[in-house]
């Protein structure tokens, strides 16, 4: 240790005036004594006014304010701070002989310790070894043994950096040697924090492992998203999409799955072929009707591929709610007219739990195939059909029983009129005419008026299900009365016993006749397409007709029982997201509820403890957000709707996906450029692992460790001034005593 003695003045004020006010104290302190010294003889005279002047220069010195300034070189320990990237990236397979990153780093780490020896633990070595694990996160301490991988599903470089050297911020720090692939992904810009760096001398060592061509030369199927509803009614039909990012596969057919909760094999599968031109691919869809109600969890997967770089990315999965109550129609329309069929079908399309399936059939079928195939009448491929304007020719005889059965199994029906339908299109002697409600005849003819033909409800039947079109009997009949007049109607024939006339036309004959048995069956002789072209409220008239008719055919009618919707943003969220829940109580007359209260629960995987997510009523919704911070897994919801004294509305459940989004595998190239701009802006190097060793041979911590500390010493603030100052005042007086001066 050296040291280097100056001595510092600090004047309370600009050295002139200080020179001034010493003159001045000086005088006027000498001036009082004046006529004493030159009339006494004792020689004390000359102690006194001497102890005077030291008291006096002492306070002078005090406005000065001297220290005296020792600048000592010492030695001090210095940090060298390693830190090792731990994720994910880190196992890619681009190193030389097919080795991983990872394996590269583990062995450039176990020599950088066989070179540095005891150094970390030598107190006399003046060089301290710190070692970090990095991803998300900074760790303490070097990868455990048992970490035969790294697991880290995020990189966050720029703030493991500031964290690393705050941690460390108590000595001089020699280098952080940072051994990654330069990927970062979160957090603190990597730039930002070498900039920060730089301005506390701090520099950086980056050594580099991974490719930075593994992104362009490396081979890899993700699967990225799934195309899907968010919800469907049961043995509704769906469609299905994947989206792929394909690389290294150029001109390959990749085969593709999908796979439904529950089911052993996949449901559906297509083949994709790979584009020369992109990496982005979109798979033709794949068809799926779910037959049970509750949540789906669909998973849209391609097998791993010889020579792809990640397969943890092959699969993508997300919910579909499948209501219960979902009805498939299916909707045969003749060449009579093409707008019946198109209407109704928009119509139907408006009430998301029914898929209606419109076929035109324009003859009885060529080459002894029918127009329609057999299997559209099984049993359970449809539950409600609609014939409109189909002669019974155009169905093969088969055809004809297979649908009479399926209607005497519970299936609805609804026959519409036309030149070709009921009793002029030879139905009164096919096997349908059993079911039907009226007794038809060939040669029934039509009802055709000049200025159309009013429907005209039976005022006994407004308060049936399918003819409310208002939410009184008054209004519904006023609705029904302002609708425009169709075209005409075929006469239906003599109703059964067993049916019930809805309505007629204004000479009282009958136009629409039903029959409730365990299929229903709806005679309509005329067609409903000018409801729906006339204006907005006939339109919604239109809209509400067909989906009642519908409902009612299949048994589906309001039953009168509360319920609680339940909807959910998004099916799937990474971890540090959130999903947005909404709930909505309705009455039986699907009405909302306007005190309902909610309580929402969301039950995370694993059986951990249920979380209460607060609920906050708007626009008639109760609505909440709930910020998935835990595990990765399938989490349940359930809302529970009470009444405003306190009793059970109804309850809904749903479930959704949250996942640990890998940002690591979405670029797989190391960034080797990111690493050495760090090095070059803070003064550092840049080096290959097998340059590490020769580095740490080549560090001096001397360099790092010698340090010059000033300390000061303040001649005039400490007690032994004060001491000497009081101490000269005190002698003085006494002396002036003594001399009979006081």
């Amino acid at each position: 240790m050296s040291e280097r003695i100056s001595l510092s003045l600090s004047p309370i004020g600009h050295w002139a005036v200080v020179v001034l006010a010493a003159a001045a104290v000086v005088s006027l302190t000498l001036w009082p004594y004046r006529k004493r010294l030159r009339d006494s003889t004792d020689r004390r005279k000359y102690l006194v006014v001497g102890l005077r002047m030291v008291a006096v220069l002492l306070a002078l010195l005090a406005c000065v304010r001297p220290s005296v300034l020792i600048m000592q070189r010492v030695k001090q320990q210095v940090s060298l701070i390693f830190l090792v990237d731990s994720s994910t990236s880190m196992k890619i397979n681009d190193e030389a002989n097919n080795r991983s990153r990872w394996e590269m780093a583990r062995r450039a780490l176990d020599r950088s310790q066989e070179v540095l020896g005891d150094t970390s633990t030598d107190p006399d070595s003046g060089l301290a070894v710190k070692f970090y694990r990095f991803d998300r996160e900074l760790h303490p301490g070097l990868p455990s043994d048992d970490m035969t991988e790294p697991d880290g599903l995020q990189t966050t470089l720029g703030a493991s950096l500031l964290e690393a050297v705050r941690r460390e911020s108590g000595a001089p720090i020699a280098s952080v040697v940072v051994m990654s692939d330069g990927a970062s992904n979160g957090g603190v810009a990597p730039l930002t924090a070498a900039q920060n760096l730089r301005a506390q001398g701090v520099p950086i060592t980056a050594v580099g492992f991974g490719s930075a061509a593994a992104g362009a030369g490396s081979r890899d199927i993700a699967v990225t998203g799934v195309q899907a509803p968010e919800a469907i009614f049961v043995k509704n039909e769906m469609e299905v999409r994947g989206a792929l990012r394909v690389r290294g596969y150029a001109g390959q057919e990749v085969e593709v799955e999908l796979r439904a909760e529950g089911f052993g094999q996949p449901v559906a599968r297509t083949t994709v072929q790979v584009p020369a031109d992109s990496e982005v691919v979109t798979t033709p869809p794949m068809r799926f009707a779910p037959q049970t109600a509750g949540e789906q969890l669909l998973t849209v997967q391609v097998a791993s591929r010889e020579g792809e770089l990640i397969d943890s990315n092959n699969s993508f999965s997300t919910f579909v709610s499948v209501l219960p109550g979902g009805l498939n129609v299916l909707h045969l329309q003749g060449p009579g007219t093409i707008w019946e069929g198109k209407f109704v079908t928009r119509a139907l399309d408006a009430s998301r739990e029914i898929q209606a399936n419109l076929n035109v059939i324009l003859g009885p079928g060529r080459g002894g195939q029918p127009a329609i195939p057999d299997e559209a009448f099984a049993p359970g491929s449809h539950d409600v059909y609609i014939l409109g304007d189909v002669p019974a020719e155009f169905l093969s005889p088969n055809q004809q029983r297979l649908l009479a059965r399926a209607v005497q199994a519970g299936a609805g029906l609804i026959m519409l009129g036309g030149r070709d339908s009921f009793g002029d299109g030879g139905w009164g002697a096919s096997p349908l005419a059993e079911v039907l409600p009226t007794i038809m005849r060939s040669g029934d003819g039509q009802i055709e008026p000049d200025d159309g033909l009013q429907v005209v409800p039976n005022p006994q039947a407004l308060d049936n299900y399918v003819l409310q079109l208002g939410p009184t009997q008054a209004e519904t009949a006023s609705t029904w009365e302002q609708l425009p007049p169709i075209p005409g109607a075929s006469r239906l024939g003599r109703p059964k016993q067993s049916a019930v006339v809805w309505a007629q036309t204004p000479d009282r004959e009958p136009l629409m006749v039903a029959q409730d048995g365990r299929g229903r069956v709806i005679a309509f002789g005329g067609e409903t397409w000018p409801w729906y072209r006339a204006s907005e409220a006939s339109q919604e008239a239109h809209r509400k007709f067909w989906r009642q008719t519908i409902l009612w055919l299949a048994h589906q009618e309001d039953q009168g029982q509360s319920r609680v919707e339940l909807r959910l943003d998004r099916r799937r969220v990474a971890i540090g997201g959130a999903v947005e829940l909404s709930a909505l109580a309705r009455d039986d007359q699907d009405q909302p509820i306007p005190d309902a209260r909610y309580q929402a629960l969301v039950r995370p995987p694993g059986g951990a403890a249920a979380v209460p997510v607060d609920l906050f009523v708007q626009d008639e919704r109760a609505r909440g957000t709930y910020a998935a911070s835990g595990d990765p897994g399938i989490y349940g919801v359930e809302v529970i709707a009470t009444d405003a004294n306190g009793n059970e509305i109804g309850r809904a459940t749903s479930r959704f996906l949250v996942f640990q989004d890998d940002l690591e595998l979405e670029n797989p190239a190391a960034n080797i450029a990111l690493l050495q701009q760090l090095s070059e802006l803070t003064g550092g190097q840049f080096l290959r692992p097998e340059q590490l060793d020769r580095y740490l041979d080549d560090l001096d911590p001397e360099s790092f460790s010698r340090v010059e500390t000033q300390v000061e010493y303040r001649l005039w603030d400490n007690w032994p001034f004060l001491i000497c100052f009081v101490g000269t005042l005190g002698v003085e007086w006494f002396v002036r005593k003594r001399m009979g001066w006081v």
